[in-house]
Protein backbone atom coordinates (compact mmCIF):
# COMPACT_ATOMS: atom_id res chain seq x y z
CA UNK A 1 0.00 0.00 0.00
CA UNK A 2 1.18 3.60 -1.16
CA UNK A 3 0.18 6.35 0.54
CA UNK A 4 -0.97 8.97 -1.57
CA UNK A 5 -1.55 11.83 0.50
CA UNK A 6 -2.45 12.24 4.04
CA UNK A 7 -5.77 14.81 4.43
CA UNK A 8 -5.23 18.09 5.38
CA UNK A 9 -7.89 19.27 8.36
CA UNK A 10 -9.68 21.47 5.20
CA UNK A 11 -10.19 18.42 3.13
CA UNK A 12 -11.10 15.97 5.61
CA UNK A 13 -13.73 18.47 6.86
CA UNK A 14 -15.15 18.33 3.03
CA UNK A 15 -15.15 14.58 2.91
CA UNK A 16 -17.45 15.01 6.59
CA UNK A 17 -19.98 17.63 4.55
CA UNK A 18 -19.88 14.60 1.80
CA UNK A 19 -20.69 12.37 4.36
CA UNK A 20 -23.47 14.21 5.91
CA UNK A 21 -24.51 14.88 1.91
CA UNK A 22 -24.58 11.81 1.01
CA UNK A 23 -26.01 9.74 4.12
CA UNK A 24 -27.49 12.67 6.90
CA UNK A 25 -25.13 11.96 9.08
CA UNK A 26 -22.76 14.31 10.75
CA UNK A 27 -19.54 12.05 11.80
CA UNK A 28 -16.22 13.77 13.16
CA UNK A 29 -13.19 12.60 11.43
CA UNK A 30 -10.30 15.00 13.12
CA UNK A 31 -9.16 12.82 15.65
CA UNK A 32 -7.66 10.51 12.93
CA UNK A 33 -5.29 10.59 10.34
CA UNK A 34 -6.90 10.37 7.48
CA UNK A 35 -5.06 9.19 4.07
CA UNK A 36 -5.78 7.69 0.15
CA UNK A 37 -3.95 5.28 -1.73
CA UNK A 38 -4.87 5.12 -5.20
CA UNK A 39 -8.60 6.12 -4.97
CA UNK A 40 -9.17 5.12 -1.84
CA UNK A 41 -9.96 6.61 1.74
CA UNK A 42 -8.66 5.08 4.89
CA UNK A 43 -8.48 6.21 8.47
CA UNK A 44 -6.16 4.91 11.44
CA UNK A 45 -5.21 6.13 14.25
CA UNK A 46 -3.00 9.62 14.32
CA UNK A 47 -0.22 7.09 15.64
CA UNK A 48 0.43 5.48 12.58
CA UNK A 49 1.66 9.04 11.35
CA UNK A 50 4.83 8.18 13.47
CA UNK A 51 5.35 4.71 11.49
CA UNK A 52 4.68 6.56 8.01
CA UNK A 53 7.34 8.58 8.70
CA UNK A 54 10.19 5.74 9.45
CA UNK A 55 10.19 4.98 5.52
CA UNK A 56 9.43 1.96 5.52
CA UNK A 57 7.73 -0.56 3.44
CA UNK A 58 4.03 -0.73 4.53
CA UNK A 59 1.65 -3.58 3.70
CA UNK A 60 -1.15 -1.82 4.98
CA UNK A 61 -2.69 -0.01 8.02
CA UNK A 62 -5.86 1.44 8.62
CA UNK A 63 -9.27 1.10 7.62
CA UNK A 64 -10.70 1.27 4.29
CA UNK A 65 -13.58 3.27 4.79
CA UNK A 66 -14.67 4.09 1.07
CA UNK A 67 -14.17 5.61 -1.78
CA UNK A 68 -14.61 8.77 -3.82
CA UNK A 69 -16.36 8.62 -7.20
CA UNK A 70 -18.33 11.49 -9.46
CA UNK A 71 -18.51 13.79 -6.58
CA UNK A 72 -19.82 11.10 -4.09
CA UNK A 73 -18.78 8.28 -1.43
CA UNK A 74 -19.30 4.85 -1.21
CA UNK A 75 -18.69 3.68 1.72
CA UNK A 76 -16.74 0.16 2.00
CA UNK A 77 -18.55 -2.42 4.00
CA UNK A 78 -16.86 -0.96 7.70
CA UNK A 79 -17.30 2.14 6.09
CA UNK A 80 -20.97 1.26 6.13
CA UNK A 81 -21.11 0.00 9.73
CA UNK A 82 -19.78 3.33 11.09
CA UNK A 83 -21.79 5.84 8.94
CA UNK A 84 -24.70 3.45 8.59
CA UNK A 85 -25.77 3.16 12.33
CA UNK A 86 -26.70 6.90 12.42
CA UNK A 87 -27.37 7.44 8.82
CA UNK A 88 -30.86 9.72 8.14
CA UNK A 89 -30.59 9.59 4.49
CA UNK A 90 -29.60 7.05 1.39
CA UNK A 91 -31.03 3.94 3.21
CA UNK A 92 -32.28 0.74 2.01
CA UNK A 93 -33.66 -2.27 4.12
CA UNK A 94 -34.00 -5.39 2.58
CA UNK A 95 -35.97 -8.62 3.79
CA UNK A 96 -33.98 -11.48 4.89
CA UNK A 97 -34.52 -13.33 2.49
CA UNK A 98 -32.80 -10.88 -0.51
CA UNK A 99 -30.28 -10.13 2.28
CA UNK A 100 -28.99 -13.90 1.75
CA UNK A 101 -28.93 -12.80 -1.95
CA UNK A 102 -27.58 -9.88 -1.69
CA UNK A 103 -24.37 -11.35 0.23
CA UNK A 104 -23.80 -13.91 -2.25
CA UNK A 105 -23.44 -10.82 -4.75
CA UNK A 106 -26.65 -10.73 -6.81
CA UNK A 107 -28.54 -7.34 -7.20
CA UNK A 108 -31.67 -7.34 -4.94
CA UNK A 109 -35.00 -4.71 -4.61
CA UNK A 110 -35.49 -2.94 -2.03
CA UNK A 111 -38.17 -3.18 0.76
CA UNK A 112 -38.17 0.48 2.42
CA UNK A 113 -36.11 3.31 1.06
CA UNK A 114 -35.36 6.04 3.65
CA UNK A 115 -34.54 9.59 1.59
CA UNK A 116 -32.92 7.74 -1.69
CA UNK A 117 -31.76 9.21 -4.66
CA UNK A 118 -31.34 7.37 -7.55
CA UNK A 119 -28.12 6.78 -8.97
CA UNK A 120 -26.66 7.17 -5.64
CA UNK A 121 -24.45 5.21 -3.20
CA UNK A 122 -27.31 3.74 -0.37
CA UNK A 123 -26.39 1.70 2.64
CA UNK A 124 -27.90 -1.65 2.94
CA UNK A 125 -29.62 -2.81 5.91
CA UNK A 126 -31.53 -5.97 6.95
CA UNK A 127 -33.01 -5.85 10.43
CA UNK A 128 -30.57 -4.23 12.24
CA UNK A 129 -27.80 -5.62 10.58
CA UNK A 130 -25.76 -2.94 8.07
CA UNK A 131 -24.52 -4.92 5.26
CA UNK A 132 -22.83 -2.84 2.84
CA UNK A 133 -22.84 -0.27 0.32
CA UNK A 134 -24.01 -0.16 -3.10
CA UNK A 135 -25.70 1.66 -6.35
CA UNK A 136 -29.05 2.39 -5.71
CA UNK A 137 -30.81 2.35 -9.36
CA UNK A 138 -34.63 3.02 -10.41
CA UNK A 139 -35.94 -1.02 -10.05
CA UNK A 140 -32.86 -2.60 -7.94
CA UNK A 141 -30.08 -2.40 -5.78
CA UNK A 142 -27.31 -2.89 -7.83
CA UNK A 143 -24.36 -5.19 -5.96
CA UNK A 144 -21.27 -3.95 -5.35
CA UNK A 145 -19.47 -6.06 -2.56
CA UNK A 146 -16.98 -7.33 -4.23
CA UNK A 147 -16.13 -10.87 -5.03
CA UNK A 148 -13.46 -11.75 -2.04
CA UNK A 149 -16.00 -10.57 0.33
CA UNK A 150 -19.06 -12.39 -0.67
CA UNK A 151 -20.17 -15.49 1.26
CA UNK A 152 -20.50 -18.28 -0.35
CA UNK A 153 -22.89 -20.42 2.23
CA UNK A 154 -25.43 -18.56 4.14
Amino acid sequence: MQIKKILSKKEIEELEKLIEKNYGVKISLRDYLVFTSKEKIWIATKECAKIFSLNILINSAGLNFGKIRKGKIHLTIEGSQIVGRYASKNVVFINKNSAEKFLKGSDVKAEKEINCEYGNFVIVKSEDEILGSSLFLKDKIKNLIPKSRRTIRF
